[in-house]
């Protein structure tokens, strides 16, 4: 595998050398042509030390050295191209990690008031901060291990266009190809007799397809957007194969499968006494699938955030949110009297809670805090989340250091916590964790 990444990065820089040769020879007949391509990048290393599940003792998460490759390309104002490789060596999950990513690679092109944009890409939709209830589009690994937020977020395969006539301007995508978000279905345990198979995933069939439109209006003190989705959800469920007939201590095949929504969204952002930022965003999710007999689906749901954010004298900088949930046709679940039945509740309280939708309402507040100190050489972030509805909680501090021009240091820490049996609680022994880690970009 060494060899396979070390021959990739070669061919690479040969064939960048000898691109630039030639863009070189073309500058000299004119000065004022536009710079055809730029190459950057970063090396990093990091590590992530946490505790050994249900054991009082530490123990390395994660540990790799990555190095990032990313080439922009352009085409006189007709056009652009950006794509990004990197290779990533090291330890995690117990395991030895050894992979060559692609994580973006794309088409733009420019054609009067359309702009389209075709190839492996990440789609970001919704103006709140990190809770996104319209950022149905590309997948999330919410296991990923970086400093880096950004770094949970996948591409997809995408066709994706613009219609520019300011102030509005219109999104239209089609996502041809279902790929799916990494959810801890591996952490969470189940009883005895319950094994997870492979995922069932749609096939590359047309009619599997998605697509999604936005309108966004872009005006100087007020932008905002309304949009629709209707697709096969990243998140997916939990579905099972029960024996006919079934009696208890018989196995039971649990399995990863998506369902197909419509999303209908909206959001917003502006300013209010010329100082303080305002934002907020909405969705209405509701399956294509009976969800009352399907025990994978999730009922439709409303969700809701609202957020203030403000800067103080250039150098701290906070906002606060607002997030709540309405679950629709919600109905309590009840312990089964037979054995039965049991494997029925099991799955249908697992799948409640990876939709987040245990509870009919819920509320939650979340933050994030930056401090730029030092002459902005040093920078600490400080994030965090309190659900007052099922008293879950996540805090995330980092710390970073410039060191010199382009060499990074950065230290921090995350923390789940939770009642017994709730997602956090499930992840925090395996995601919580310290970390730290030394970056250089060029």
């Amino acid at each position: 595998m060494r060899v396979k990444c070390l021959s990739a990065v070669f061919i690479l820089f040969v064939c960048v050398n000898l691109s630039a040769q030639s863009l070189f020879e073309e500058a000299k007949g004119s000065k004022k042509q536009e710079k055809a391509y730029e190459l950057n990048g970063y090396l990093r290393s990091t590590l992530f030390v946490g505790k050994v599940p249900e054991r009082n003792q530490g123990e390395i998460k994660s540990g790799y050295g990555e190095f990032s490759l990313k080439l922009k390309a352009s085409k006189r104002g007709f056009g652009n191209a950006f794509a990004e490789v990197r290779f990533r060596r090291g330890y995690e999950f117990n395991e030895s990690l050894s992979e060559i990513k692609l994580r973006e690679a794309y088409v733009n092109a420019y054609i009067g008031p359309f702009d389209f944009r075709v190839g492996r890409q990440i789609v970001a939709w919704g103006r709140a901060d990190g809770m996104n209830p319209t950022d149905n589009i590309t997948p999330k690994n919410m296991l990923a291990r970086s400093p880096d937020e950004d770094d949970r977020r996948e591409a997809n395969f995408l066709f994706r266009s613009f219609v520019n006539f300011q102030p509005l301007r219109l999104e239209v995508i089609w996502i041809p190809f279902f790929e799916s978000s990494y959810i801890p279905t591996n952490l969470i345990s189940f009883p005895p007799g319950i094994t997870l198979d492979e995922p069932d995933y749609p096939d590359a069939r047309l009619e599997n397809s998605a697509f999604a439109v936005k309108m966004n209006l872009e005006l100087a003190s007020f932008d905002g957007s309304l949009s629709y989705f209707n697709g096969y959800n990243p998140f997916p469920g939990i579905d099972a194969v029960f024996p006919a007939p079934y009696s208890p201590g018989q196995e039971i095949s649990v399995f990863p499968r998506s369902y197909r929504m419509h999303v209908l969204g909206a959001d917003f952002s502006t300013t209010l006494a010329g100082s303080f930022g305002l934002r907020g965003e909405v969705a209405y999710k509701t399956p294509h699938k009976d969800h009352i007999n399907i025990i994978y689906i999730p009922n439709p749901d409303l969700q809701y955030v609202l957020g203030f954010d403000k800067e103080f004298q250039g150098n701290f900088s906070v906002i606060l949110q607002y997030i709540g949930k309405y679950v629709i046709d919600y109905n309590s679940l009840e312990v089964p009297l037979t054995p039965v039945d049991m494997p029925s509740y099991e799955l249908a309280l697992k799948n409640r809670m990876i939709a987040s939708q245990l509870y009919e309402t819920s509320h939650s507040f979340s933050f994030r805090a930056g401090w730029n100190l030092l002459y902005e050489t040093l920078k600490l972030e400080f994030v965090g989340m309190v659900n007052i509805t099922s008293e879950e909680s996540f805090l995330r501090s980092k710390m970073t250091y410039d060191i010199a021009d382009a060499l990074t240091l950065t230290m921090g820490g995350e923390l789940y916590s939770g009642p017994e049996d709730t997602l956090f609680d499930i992840i925090d022994e395996h995601l919580g964790s310290i970390f730290a880690e030394l970056k250089i970009s060029f």
